[in-house]
């Protein structure tokens, strides 16, 4: 009897021990959803979220560097961002500012500053991922389709048991191939770069993860972006944040320290 129950809690133990994996849900073709309403309800839900502040861990990869410093990021929808650097001892080390009139970077070490366009390739020396102010706004934001289209053609299909949404601007401009969890929020997705290189942006690959409820809406605590051209890649792990908070509008203005000098563009 003693080896028939021993066999048996074996049996039990390894069973509840090995978890066999599985998708985790299934679609059938005429269980997809059209692709206007699901487009629509991923933007309606993105909207939600107006305003951000958080303390986050970002991470920067470039051909020339790897660093891994904390921050603190507030924006806007509508393309302002304020983004500190800060020290061990929560000092300010660095602080850009970026809206549609362009941006301006101050190094607290060295009290000097800069200013420039509102240009992806000048805020890519900055961050290493060719975004202009708007877009990077709203990619801080947990938003997708953080590049505006217009009357974007909308096809849907299932990928490795996933949604795939497939959005192109009807004007030959970017295309997103946008790829959806259980429930339907971005997990993953491709920006694919606009025909004849118009729209100042190269391919970009952006996963969307750990998502934790903020009031009533589920955001994406990890936003990982990475440019396929440069091989930049820019990670921002939110460790705090506040959604849809009033913004003190000194946030986004910068005035120039005591003996602060004033670098010029070469």
């Amino acid at each position: 009897m003693l080896p028939v129950l021993t066999t048996l809690f074996l049996l039990l133990f390894f069973s509840g021990c090995v978890q066999r994996a599985g998708p985790s849900f299934r679609f059938d073709e005429a269980d997809l959803p059209d692709p206007v309403a699901l487009y629509s309800e991923i933007l309606n839900r993105s909207e939600q979220v107006l305003t951000l502040r958080g303390a986050a861990r970002v991470r920067l990869e470039t051909e020339q560097e790897r660093v891994s410093l904390d921050a603190v990021i507030v924006c806007e929808r509508g393309g302002r961002l304020r983004f500190e650097v800060l020290d061990w001892l929560n000092h300010v080390v660095f602080l850009a500012l970026f809206d549609e009139k362009g941006f301006i970077a101050y190094s607290a070490p060295e009290n000097q500053y800069m200013e420039g366009p509102d240009d992806a390739e000048q805020i890519q020396a900055i961050l290493g991922i060719p975004l202009k102010a708007e877009a990077l706004a709203a990619l801080a934001l947990g938003s997708p389709f953080f590049l505006a289209m217009a009357d974007p053609t909308l096809r849907i299909s299932v990928d490795e048991g996933g949604l795939l949404l497939d959005a192109e601007a009807s004007d030959s401009g970017v295309r997103y191939l946008l790829w959806l969890d259980e429930r339907r929020r971005p997990e993953r997705m491709f920006v694919l770069p606009a025909h004849g290189g118009r729209g100042g942006i190269g391919g970009l690959r952006v996963n969307y993860g750990r998502y934790r409820q903020i009031d009533s809406v589920s955001f994406p605590h990890r936003i990982r972006v990475a440019a396929t051209e440069s091989r930049s890649v820019l990670q921002v792990d939110y460790q705090r944040v506040l959604l849809n908070e009033s913004l003190e509008e000194d946030l986004f203005r910068f005035r120039p320290p005591a003996g602060a000098s004033k670098v010029s563009e070469e």
